[in-house]
């Protein structure tokens, strides 16, 4: 369901990025100024573009599609005065859905739709950090059930009229729910139970808030789970058991053994009843409430749940949702996929070849040798084993000092690289001190004719220190001369 923006070589695909950006620079003197006042590392961030999940009601009815796309995708126009006040740049997305037979592949339901994406800035409009969400319910009258589905999406500039995005595609069971309990009242599809969400965060109030990342979540952080249930009336909910099962690893090992990861009971007195989880609004994060239904039904009524399962100490990886509900000796059970994933991670992390180089600048030679051989997987083994010794928060899966040393050797491999065809910026002298140091508060260039260009650096925080580079062959090759307190 996912596509990612790399592959093989991620370095050498945000070459080609970065030679398009510069051509737009050099024939653009509005693109050029607003491009080097903004932060390359959000320019050259990496990672998903497009996510897309379903959700199927607790009664079966219906399901709510979710898609997000990156600003990114879309070619902006110059907004016109009359609509200024919606942003200075629109595009516009055209979106395909098809809910098809599996593995027949003949059409069931589709929903097509056509909208318009501002953007207040340039600068947003090629940011994989500005999303648009698109939420609808299809219903499913007319759809036998149970039946394995498949959902397939198409996302395509309107301006361009070409696929923004490859085709995307995902599985899908569909569930049947009965109105009516059996005469044997062994029938455990009276229990009708939509998917799992997963939350961020509680809102204001009853409101809860979700990030549209499909069928992924951010990693290091408790799962806020909630589930809807349907039932016939003289039917109650006794209890539901929620558990996690890891399934693979950051690594994807083959032989990866499933292990349990959490399990969570809930019982009668936990359940909200009369309530379901409706969307209440839609942007870049989706916003639910608890809620009465909309539509009354006789026949059936409802109630909702939500827990927290534990997980600032789950690490990137695939899981399972295991539930079971419990009514006297009726039991229903479904499973669900998850990925916890770190959706802002650095692009040197991705790949050891562009992950190790900068490890040279705080290492041994010894643990550098050790750092830099083996397999790609060994590689990155070790690797996260380096920082995992080095986390400040080892409560946490998420290590700040990691992110952080990555964030700044992004920044390094793309600002300091010493010529267009080698993006070696984090290996440079400049790239050493930016890593180590980070960002300067002051940098002043000289650039005399005859003379060496200079830059010197002054760091005014807690590093207190002044940084002396200069370029002896004029040609962007700058090298460390001098390191003095401030």
């Amino acid at each position: 369901m996912n596509t990612k923006l790399f592959s093989h070589s991620p370095i050498k695909f945000v070459l080609r990025v970065w030679i398009l950006a510069m051509a737009c620079i050099l024939f653009s003197g509005e693109v050029r100024a607003q491009h080097f006042g903004h932060d390359m590392r959000d320019y050259f961030d990496f990672g998903e573009q497009f996510y897309a999940a379903a959700i199927q009601s607790a009664d079966a009815a219906s399901v709510e599609i979710r898609v997000n796309t990156a600003y990114g995708l879309f070619s902006f126009l110059k907004t016109d005065k009359a609509h200024a006040s919606l942003g200075q740049y629109y595009a516009v997305r055209d979106l395909s859905i098809e809910l098809r037979e599996h593995p027949a592949g003949s059409v069931l339901k589709a929903l097509n739709t056509r909208d318009t994406i501002y953007a207040a800035t340039f600068a947003e409009t090629t940011s994989k950090d500005a999303w648009r969400s698109y939420v609808r319910s299809m219903p499913l009258t007319d759809i036998q059930l149970p039946q394995s589905v498949e959902l397939h999406f198409e996302v395509r500039d309107g301006f361009l009229a070409r696929l923004a995005n490859r085709p995307n595609s995902f599985d899908l069971t569909l569930r049947p729910y009965h109105h009516a309990k059996s005469v044997t009242g062994a029938d455990s599809n009276v229990l009708g139970c939509s998917d799992v969400y997963v939350f961020d965060r509680a809102g204001d109030g009853n409101i809860l808030r979700m990030k549209n990342w499909g069928a992924t979540t951010e990693f290091s952080h408790d799962l806020m789970t909630g589930i809807s249930f349907a039932m016939p009336v003289g039917v109650k909910l006794d209890s539901l058991n929620i558990g996690l099962t890891q399934t693979s690893n950051l690594l994807e090992e083959k032989n990866f053994l499933s292990v349990s990861r959490g399990n969570i009971t809930i019982h009668g007195d936990q359940i909200i009843p009369s309530q379901l989880f409706v969307t209440s609004l839609v942007d870049s994060e989706i916003l639910y409430k608890l809620s009465e239904p909309m539509t009354s039904d006789s026949l059936s009524h409802y109630a909702s749940v939500l827990c927290t399962i534990p997980g600032k100490k789950l690490e990137q990886g695939k899981y399972r949702i295991d539930v079971k509900v419990f009514s006297g000796n009726i039991v229903r059970s479904f499973t669900q996929p998850i990925e916890l994933q770190w959706h802002s991670m650095p692009l040197s992390l991705d790949n050891p070849r562009d992950a190790v180089p900068p490890l040279a600048h705080i290492t041994t030679e010894e643990e550098y040798k050790n750092l830099s051989s083996g397999s790609r997987d060994e590689q990155l083994r070790k690797l996260y084993s380096f920082w995992k010794d080095r986390d400040p928060t080892p409560e946490t899966s998420y290590n700040e000092r990691m992110a952080e040393f990555y964030q700044r050797a992004d920044y390094a491999y793309f600002n300091f690289a010493r010529g267009p065809r080698v993006l070696d910026g984090a290996t440079t002298d400049r790239g050493k001190i930016y890593i180590l140091f980070g960002a300067p508060t002051n940098i002043e260039r000289t650039f005399l004719v005859g003379e060496q260009p200079v830059e010197i650096w002054t760091y005014s925080n807690n590093v207190k220190k002044v940084v002396k580079f200069s370029d002896p062959g004029g040609h962007g090759d700058y090298k460390l001369t001098e390191v003095k307190p401030l």
